[in-house]
């Protein structure tokens, strides 16, 4: 075997080193930067919602309060489950489907009980979506999200906030 077959041979190992080393390094800067436990190929969108309740008219207003845009490529469904508290009775509602995407901050939904015609027209299912039962302090409505995110094997299913209806409005 030549002087310079060796050589060769000692250079290959050392850029196999090298490009190991920086691989390395790479995922500890993404390790950093995304931080422990993350898994970017699942993970749901983050959504805050922000409801408040009118006890008069029988109506609780969701918001979009901050965090991720929902838009039709990762997110199939946009559901409410309103639990009556009193009766442990639960409905879903649909906040929006395919068609009524995206939902982004400032985004509002209103949900209606039949105990008030708040507008005087006859009809007192008022709200954009109506549940079968009086809205009361202690029920909650719970934000439930459909979707499959980027690279994700499969659909999920996962809910994104709650807010539990208190006394009056707010």
């Amino acid at each position: 075997m030549s002087p310079e077959r060796g050589h060769r041979g000692l250079v290959t190992v050392e850029r196999v080193a090298v490009w190991g080393l920086a691989a390395l390094a790479v995922l500890g800067l993404a390790a950093l930067v995304v931080g422990p436990g993350a898994d970017l190929r699942t993970a749901a969108p983050s959504v805050d919602v922000d409801g408040q309740f009118d006890a008069e008219a029988g109506t609780v207003t969701l918001t979009h309060a901050g965090g991720d845009r929902l838009t039709a490529t990762s997110t199939h469904a946009l559901e409410l489950v309103v639990t009556d508290a009193d009766r442990n009775r639960s409905t879903t509602l649909t906040w929006a489907g395919a068609g009524q995407l995206p939902v982004e901050p400032g985004d509002t939904l209103v949900v209606d009980d039949p105990r008030v015609d708040s507008n005087g027209d006859g009809n007192y299912l008022d709200g954009h979506v109506s549940v079968g039962f009086y809205l009361d302090a202690g029920d909650t409505v719970a934000v439930r999200w459909t979707g499959r995110p980027l690279g994700a094997p499969a659909e999920r299913t996962t809910t994104l906030d709650t807010v539990t209806l208190g006394n009056g409005t707010g």
